[in-house]
C-alpha cells in the first residue's frame, strides 16, 4: 500500500487493478471517521459515473500505463500553486524539502511558491496537499525554456530508448 488518504486515492489504486485497499497512516493521523469519509466519497463519485460496483472499474486504467522508458521526455510540467486555494498547512513545503527536489519556497509569511528552476514535476506536492486542485502540473509549451534545465521545450517526441544520455540509446531512423 502507500499513500491512501482519501476516496480519490482508493479510486485510483483500484482503477489500477487493486481488488481493495487497506488505511494505516490516514486512520492514525486523522481518525477511523477518515474511512467513513472514503467510503462516502467513493459511493458519491461511483454513482455520478454510474457505477454499482467496484468491478466497473478495477482495472481500468491499466490499458494506459506504459514502461517509463517510452514516457515523452519533451513533455515538461511544472508544479504551479493557487495562492487563492492555498491553505498556508506546509505539506507541500516539508514534503519536498525533506524528501524531493527542494523546489518549493516559503516566504517568511507562509506563501509557498515552486521554484521553476528546481521543480522536476514529481507530483509529490500535489499528492500531499489537501485542498484538492490547489497545486496543479502546468504544462511548459514548446518554444519556452525548462528553467531547470535550460534546455527549449520541444514539441518533437522523444523517450529514453534515443535519448542522447543513454549509453544504449539507438539512433532514430
Amino acid at each position: 500500500i502507500g499513500g491512501v488518504t482519501t476516496w480519490r486515492d482508493a479510486a485510483e489504486f483500484m482503477a489500477m487493478g487493486a481488488g481493495n485497499v487497506q488505511v494505516c497512516t490516514a486512520a492514525m493521523t486523522y481518525g477511523f471517521n477518515v474511512v467513513k469519509e472514503m467510503i462516502s466519497g467513493l459511493s458519491t463519485w461511483m454513482d455520478e459515473k454510474g457505477y454499482t460496483s467496484t468491478q466497473d472499474f478495477i482495472g481500468m486504467a491499466v490499458p494506459n500505463v506504459t514502461d517509463w522508458q517510452y514516457l515523452d521526455l519533451n513533455f515538461v510540467t511544472k508544479a504551479k500553486i493557487n495562492q487563492d486555494d492555498c491553505i498556508s498547512c506546509g505539506r507541500c513545503f516539508a514534503a519536498c524539502e525533506d524528501t524531493s527536489h527542494q523546489a518549493i519556497a516559503m516566504s517568511e509569511d507562509r506563501v509557498f511558491t515552486v521554484k521553476d528552476d528546481e521543480c522536476v514535476a514529481c507530483n509529490l506536492c500535489v499528492n500531499v496537499c489537501p485542498v484538492e486542485g490547489c497545486i496543479t502540473m502546468e504544462e511548459v509549451a514548446a518554444g519556452q525554456i525548462d528553467e531547470r534545465t535550460g534546455e527549449v521545450v520541444s514539441d518533437d517526441y522523444a523517450n529514453w530508448t534515443t535519448h542522447p544520455n543513454n549509453p544504449a540509446a539507438t539512433a532514430a531512423e
